[in-house]
């Protein structure tokens, strides 16, 4: 006599079905939320450590902690290397936490950062700042052509980095890597209204708010490199 013969419903394969669907999904979001956080720390660990030693070459002496947000970034070398270490330590967070696959994504975008930007719209701001300051304007002359400097820097920086970084990644890699520059391209620089703001400020209440400002504006840099998968440019 036959006993125990049981039937799986439809329902119960199609709902398995979905589960062993969904899961990749599942562990793909995950894994993404791990990036980010590995990248915006890499990123943040990097600042602080390039903040400590600009900190302590400034206030001398001992490190003290309460100095990391107070350095003086009036030079643009210094707003370029605190940008820079932003960058590198949020491309190697990413990199470690991701899998293997989206390295060569997150360099080729690590590179676009830092030529397209940090170097190029820094420099162009800081050497029409330092040429306008040259010539003894009224403080609201300097501060009207600096800020017309600036936007331009921004233009053209972005722009003119993001070709030249092209260039470089096809070097490189001997790949195409036409990027079409994007307004949120324009839009994240707002740290080059930072920079711009550290170069001319006069006040102790600005330069003390762009010293607590521009290290997290910054962070931005560091987030979009070790974030980077790829995907956006194939989905484009």
């Amino acid at each position: 006599m036959i006993q125990n013969i049981s039937f799986k419903s439809n329902n119960q394969y199609n709902a398995a079905r979905k589960k062993a669907e969904d899961e990749p999904q599942k562990r793909g979001f995950v894994r993404k939320n791990i990036v980010k956080a590995a990248a915006i720390t890499g990123s943040a660990l990097a600042s602080a450590g390039y903040l400590a030693l600009l900190s302590k070459k400034q206030f001398k002496g001992p490190l003290q902690l309460k100095n990391l947000f107070k350095v003086d970034f009036s030079k643009a070398i210094n707003a370029i290397g605190l940008a820079t270490s932003a960058t590198v330590g949020g491309l190697a967070g990413g990199m470690i936490a991701d899998t293997k696959d989206t390295r060569k994504a997150k360099l080729k975008e690590g590179i676009h950062q830092f030529l397209g930007n940090i170097i190029t719209p820094i420099s162009i701001v800081g050497v029409a700042t330092h040429l306008i300051e040259k010539r003894n304007l009224p403080r609201t002359k300097e501060l009207l052509y600096s800020g017309l400097a600036a936007i331009g820097g921004v233009g053209v920086g972005v722009t003119a980095g993001n070709k030249v970084a092209s260039k470089v990644n096809e070097a490189i890699f001997k790949e195409d890597d036409t990027r079409k520059v994007k307004a949120k391209d324009f839009g994240i620089h707002i740290d080059d209204v930072m920079t711009w703001l550290a170069l001319t400020a006069k006040t102790d209440v600005v330069k003390n708010f762009i010293s607590k400002a521009l290290p997290v504006v910054y962070l931005i840099c560091g987030y979009e490199a070790g974030t980077c998968d790829g995907q956006s440019k194939k989905e484009a």
